[in-house]
């Protein structure tokens, strides 16, 4: 089978212009969302201001989706770099719809129900991401042997797998079971915290081992601020189910945590368009 090819990386060892603005508009706007959510939490806002500062947050994860797909295109989907940042957007694309949708439900209709018609898309996430992700394992199997990082990375996720079990799943979430869950909502409750471990954080620290061995340079710079955004949704979305069900508490910082995430991808695509030179 033929080695794949990538495109060349930039000969200068500096981003373009564009990419530090985009990464300024993007990093402002996430800023501009901490500083409503303060204000959301602390109970300051009016009615219209609070619906308004709700809304701005669920628009920046479509702003984050846009982003990436439109780079994903030019790039161009006969590489199989632009399939795999495609992938990327596409899951970031899915968490938007489904906040759409929760933003809808809860705002507007008053409603808190779980599960949702938000959740499909949730989980969608961790399909598209993990498909990104395997595809860009996949493309550097020719180029370095990739059997002992994903082993590596599956023995850590079976560690924190029994962590999560241990912590949240055994003392919360299965003694509730069906009788207070449902069905569905036993199911999702039991996957959202697992899928983090298993579908977003071991695929992600698998392909970190590789690109370390390999040694990809400036190739491999989009690749490690996916690792991150990656670590930073995993644990926030895990320990947002802890929070909820051991009675901590939520606060500000974990619930920005997804946005932060999101917001790592969109960066990470922004650096994949100056490495890759794209126009």
């Amino acid at each position: 089978m033929a080695t794949e090819s990538v495109p060349a990386a930039r000969k200068n060892s500096v981003m373009a212009p564009a990419t530090y603005v985009g990464a300024g508009v993007l990093v402002g706007l996430t800023a501009i969302y901490w500083f409503l959510s303060t204000q959301m939490y602390a109970d300051v806002l009016g009615d219209t201001a609070y619906a308004m500062s709700y809304w701005f947050g669920t628009l920046l994860q479509i702003v984050f989706a846009v982003v990436i797909v439109t780079i994903a295109l030019r790039i161009g989907l006969d590489q199989g770099v632009g399939k795999q940042w495609l992938f990327v957007g596409m899951g970031v694309a899915a968490f938007a719809i489904g906040d759409i949708i929760w933003t809808v439900l809860e705002l507007h209709m008053g409603l808190d129900p779980y599960p949702s018609l938000a959740d499909p898309f949730y989980v969608l996430q961790y399909v598209f991401f993990m498909t990104a992700i395997v595809l860009a394992i996949r493309s550097y199997q020719h180029l370095t042997p990739i059997r002992t990082p994903v082993i590596i990375a599956a023995a850590i996720a079976i560690i924190l797998g029994i962590v999560v079990y241990a912590a949240l799943l055994a003392p919360h979430i299965f003694p509730a079971g069906i009788a207070e869950l449902g069905f569905w909502g036993l199911v999702v409750s039991t996957l959202y915290p697992l899928g983090d471990v298993f579908f977003i954080l071991a695929p992600a620290l698998a392909l970190a081992l590789i690109i370390r061995q390999l040694g990809a340079g400036r190739l491999g710079w989009p690749w490690w601020v996916i690792v991150v955004g990656a670590v930073v949704y995993s644990f926030t979305d895990a320990f947002y189910s802890y929070a909820d069900w051991s009675g901590l508490g939520l606060t500000v910082t974990l619930d920005m945590g997804w946005a932060v995430a999101n917001l790592m991808f969109a960066l990470a695509a922004l650096v994949a368009r100056d490495v890759y030179r794209v126009r």
